[in-house]
């Protein structure tokens, strides 16, 4: 049976995104990188926002087929047609070999239909301007009339528990009838590269990460060299792209001209194969340390939908830290938090640390200003121990800036982040064998634990949440102890 679609949406926009994506897409997909499940978490938020969308438009109908059966859908959405429907949610409509499913349509009294797109942003893109000028291409193409295009996003200024203003909707009409026209020509062209047996030839380059990461990196990239133009510390995609267009990837093709000093002793380190180092530098700033030492580090969640009072959409809140406590002596205590169910964090983990960290001793992390903008935050949503929590504050020390600016390694790859610097200072330290291995991995873990009822699953995941947190700070004790002995 012949498909009823050569395109869908989607497959529009990666083509718009990059031509071999489109084809990779259709002829290649086990070339896919597997969503991570931190990944997927995104997702799964972004169908919550769309839910949320609907519930704003009440008596609407929604077409219950999937993707997968997109002829019962057709049908489906003809009959609401049919029956006067006025508000329809996922309809599905095909026109010239494109497939659409509008998220909102809403019938005016004059049989015009308002589109709207719901997207779990803050702010309208380029991107979704391109998205509703495909759907209303294929909508008019079927024969309805679009009076007017709308993007429904997040109003990052809504306060929970008020979700009455949660979203904010935008006309975006002018935008989406300015490029309306050359759909169809677009269309034309991805169809001809989908037809084609052979892979396009296609460079790398800034649209493998914008407007959305592509899955194809791994296999797109692999003959990147480790050492490449891309680990230059700072470097703007106006520059990598004129390298690129030479077909000159490798770090050994940079030429040192319009090179700032970070990025000159990066490259000087890599040509000589050592570290640069600027030990009285790096004394200077230890000097500053008193002891007590406290390594902390935040994990912390930011929901694009708050559960908890008095936070806006995708405001972050701290739920566990990992604290290691460094005597001058050389004796060293592991003290945490982390909150393993599902009501508000907040005030728990402020009282923690105000306990755990005391009144005097320097509070070091990586990159600082993170940590202490949340140390402020709950400051600010508990007056009643703001005094305490704001002593905090000029108590911080950030061992970040020694490693980008006193202590450059090539082995670093360009980056100051501690998951480069820890392998090459520390290689008996490594993420790699942790079963949460970033930030947005411990978040998806974190929102896992809470809402699971196995029990063995929770405490699994709580031991997964605790030895990573606690690496991350015991790292910073390895790499302190290594500073130390440069000096």
């Amino acid at each position: 049976m012949r498909q009823l679609h050569k395109l869908s949406k989607s497959r529009f926009l990666s083509g718009y995104q990059c031509q071999k994506k489109l084809w990779l897409e259709k002829h290649r997909r086990e070339l896919i990188t597997p969503f991570s499940e931190a990944q997927q978490r995104i997702l799964d938020q972004g169908t919550r926002v769309g839910e949320l969308a609907q519930h704003h438009f009440p008596g609407g109908v929604l077409i219950e087929a999937n993707h997968f059966h997109i002829s019962e859908a057709i049908v489906q959405t003809q009959k609401a047609l049919d029956s006067g429907v006025s508000i329809l949610f996922e309809g599905c409509f095909v026109h010239d070999d494109i497939l659409v499913r509008p998220d909102i349509m809403v019938l005016e009294d004059s049989g015009s239909w308002q589109l709207i797109e719901v997207k779990s942003t803050t702010q309208v893109k380029p991107e979704h301007v391109i998205d509703v000028a495909v759907q209303k291409h294929v909508l008019e193409g079927c024969g309805l009339t679009i009076s007017s295009s709308h993007l429904m996003h997040i109003d990052n200024q809504c306060v929970y528990p008020d979700l009455d203003n949660f979203f904010v909707i935008e006309d975006i009409s002018a935008e989406v009838n300015s490029i309306q026209n050359w759909i169809p020509a677009k269309a034309a062209e991805f169809f001809k590269t989908l037809e084609n047996p052979s892979e396009p030839v296609g460079e790398i380059g800034e649209h493998c990460q914008s407007p959305y990461e592509c899955p194809f990196i791994a296999y797109c990239w692999k003959h990147v060299p480790e050492y490449s133009i891309f680990t230059l510390p700072g470097a703007r995609w106006t520059a990598k792209a004129e390298y690129i267009s030479k077909g000159l990837l490798a770090l050994d093709d940079v030429s040192e001209d319009a090179l700032n000093e970070r990025q000159l002793k990066y490259l000087k380190s890599y040509r000589t194969q050592a570290p640069i180092i600027d030990k009285s530098a790096i004394k200077n700033e230890l000097n500053k340390l008193e002891y007590p030492l406290y390594f902390l580090d935040f994990e912390t969640d930011g929901p694009a939908i708050h559960r908890f009072f008095g936070m806006r959409p995708f405001e972050q809140f701290p739920f566990q830290f990992s604290c290691h406590k460094l005597e001058e002596k050389g004796k060293l205590e592991h003290f945490w938090f982390l909150h393993t169910d599902m009501d508000d964090p907040r005030k728990d983990i402020a009282e923690s640390l105000i306990n755990t960290l005391g009144t005097h001793g320097s509070i070091i992390a990586y990159n600082a200003p993170f940590e202490i903008r949340f140390i402020k935050n709950l400051a600010g949503w508990f007056p009643d121990l703001a005094t305490d929590l704001l002593a905090m504050v000029d108590r911080f020390w950030d061992q970040l800036p020694i490693f980008r600016n006193y202590y450059i390694d090539y082995r670093f790859l360009g980056s100051a982040s501690i998951k480069y610097v820890l392998p090459v200072l520390v290689p008996s330290l490594s993420y790699e064998a942790l079963n949460v291995s970033g930030g947005t991995e411990a978040q998806a873990t974190w929102n896992t634990m809470i809402q699971t009822k196995d029990a063995d699953l929770k405490a699994k995941l709580i031991d997964n949440l605790l030895e990573y947190c606690g690496q991350d700070t015991y790292a910073m004790v390895e790499i302190h102890r290594v500073l130390k002995k440069l000096i």
